[in-house]
């Protein structure tokens, strides 16, 4: 098993999400692996009926081989340089897969201990955009997303209402809660009256499920709207990290993610999010 950074040539994306899987990695004790994913350039090539036009493909599936080479040697540089100070003993191996980033992300997300992707993964625009959406709401598997500042010793705060995506969150991410210890269960009691509430919502389902597995908890009200009551939680606790059910739509909805989990995505101000849909 091991801990993915997702990485896409850019120093301050790169940077963060190996510091985040490097921090994970040490608390698992599990070898920490960067990958950086770009497609074979050959497959760029545009099949042309004059020779002319063959050249001006030729030539731009070299640039684009060179501009590769460029991202390459970014995201493993930066790689490098966090584990090679940080990794204290550690396995850190740096791999560039040729495959399009939402397959070697699923790739990454089906056996790692955690799967790491850079905060502004989030953002539409962002190169490791369509690699998030993919692993989280088509793949359906897990995924930790950095937040706006470093992973450190807190508590891990799970965001708990007895759904199916907040149980898959907690089974996914066990190892994770259980390597950091200090547990929080935290619940917005007056949204749990919107819709017909099951018996798995009450947090003691929760508590007894984590202590078989040997995790002690302990619980705590989420106050107003969930997801700012939960980022105002997470930093009166100084959390590490929320474990939450992703909430959205299919890719051929109006909006992808649900206003909770959006909002959680999106905040300026926010430990990591360890999600599964």
């Amino acid at each position: 098993m091991t801990v993915v950074a997702m990485l896409q040539g850019a120093e301050v994306p790169d940077r963060a999400a190996s510091m985040d899987a490097l921090a994970l990695a040490q608390r698992l004790n599990v070898p920490v692996r960067g990958v950086c994913a770009l497609p074979d350039p050959n497959a760029a090539m545009i099949v042309m009926a004059t020779p002319e036009a063959t050249g001006l493909a030729a030539t731009a599936t070299r640039d684009l081989a060179a501009l590769q080479e460029k991202i390459i040697g970014k995201a493993k540089e930066v790689f490098e340089e966090v584990t090679s100070s940080g990794a204290h003993g550690l396995t850190c191996t740096f791999t560039h897969e040729v495959n399009i980033a939402e397959r070697a992300g699923a790739n990454a997300a089906t056996l790692a201990d955690a799967v790491v992707f850079p905060h502004s993964a989030q953002k539409g625009m962002d190169p490791l955009n369509p690699s998030f959406e993919h692993v989280l709401m088509e793949a359906r598997l897990p995924l930790v997303l950095s937040g706006t500042r470093p992973i450190e010793t807190g508590p891990v705060i799970i965001a708990w209402d007895g759904s199916n995506g907040a149980a898959r969150a907690v089974r996914f991410h066990l190892d994770l809660i259980k390597a950091f210890g200090d547990v929080v269960i935290a619940q917005s009691e007056p949204d749990l009256d919107k819709d017909e509430q099951r018996k798995s919502a009450d947090p003691s389902v929760l508590e007894q499920w984590l202590s078989v597995h040997d995790v002690s908890a302990r619980r705590m009200p989420i106050e107003g709207e969930v997801a700012s009551g939960l980022l105002s939680l997470a930093k009166e606790c100084e959390a590490s990290m929320i474990v939450a059910g992703a909430y959205g739509h299919s890719r051929i909805g109006e909006r992808l993610f649900g206003g909770t989990t959006r909002n959680l995505l999106e905040a300026s101000d926010a430990p990591a999010l360890a999600l599964a849909r």
